[in-house]
């Protein structure tokens, strides 16, 4: 079974061009300098029930992050050589203690950190990702099990062997499909809408943007946009972290502004 699934770059960052040169070497025949290289960090999958009505379990999410490392990112899904523009150089999966799925387990996702060569080609991509504009990512990956999350039979189209739908309540249970047993990773591309709500490129607000954007939040109508209100709430409980992690990925957030800084004033 092949499956697709749509997420976002995401600022859980942990790529560091400067720290991480020794694995990104790993993938190039040339020897690269940190100041060669653009890297990011990015959402690749969760177990969170998408818009598919469709989750990954978490033993997939594990399998997956080793079938993953040295893939390599794409636009559109396009498989040709000319259009392959970066590549992941490592996984982790990163569990949200105090967040809760749909199917209530704690929330988790892959992170894949990934790099891209500076050049004339990157140029603008590199600015659209830092800009907040290139934001969704999709995954393509091949599953050997889909299940009902309500009986366990296999599933076929919007319903299961039993004769769950999906989409529907069964005694309070959302049913819904669970990916599972992955054999292939093939890669992951830049995309316009994702079907997973939790992934994609985040940036971190600085100083008094976070009471700009709080005030403007307040005085917008969220009526009729319910969708818009929940990524929302996604994305700030992922902001309220430890205050470890938050200094830690805000290091590396002005280092990446650093190496950016550097690249346009050259």
């Amino acid at each position: 079974m092949e499956v697709t699934k749509k997420l976002r770059i995401n600022s859980l960052a942990t790529a560091d061009a400067e720290a991480d040169i020794g694995l990104i070497n790993e993938y190039s025949l040339k020897e690269l300098s940190p100041d060669e290289v653009y890297t990011f960090s990015v959402v690749l999958c969760d177990n969170e029930v998408d818009r598919d009505l469709e989750r990954f379990s978490d033993s997939a999410l594990e399998a997956m992050a080793t079938l993953f490392v040295g893939k390599t990112g794409i636009s559109d899904h396009d498989w040709s050589a000319s259009n392959q523009v970066a590549r992941i150089y490592r996984t982790s999966v990163v569990t949200d203690t105090t967040r809760k799925t749909m199917a209530g387990s704690a929330y988790k996702c892959l992170v894949g950190d990934a790099y891209m060569l500076r050049n004339d080609t990157t140029k603008g991509m590199i600015e659209a990702i830092e800009g907040g504009i290139l934001k969704e990512v999709s995954v393509g990956c091949a599953m050997k099990s889909c299940t009902c999350s309500v009986c366990g039979g296999s599933v076929f189209w919007d319903g299961c062997e039993k004769g769950h739908v999906k989409g529907e309540s069964y005694d309070g249970q959302l049913c819904h499909a669970i990916l599972d047993d992955p054999s292939d990773a093939y890669e992951f591309s830049f995309v316009a809408v994702p079907a997973q709500r939790g992934a994609g490129v985040t940036k971190a607000f600085e100083g008094d943007d976070v009471e700009k954007a709080f005030q403007l939040m307040l005085s917008v109508s969220w009526s009729g946009h319910r969708d818009k209100a929940e990524q929302l709430m996604d994305a700030i409980r992922y902001s309220l972290l430890k205050d470890a992690e938050k200094a830690l990925r805000q290091e590396i957030l002005n280092e990446n502004k650093k190496y950016l800084k550097g690249t346009i004033e050259e």
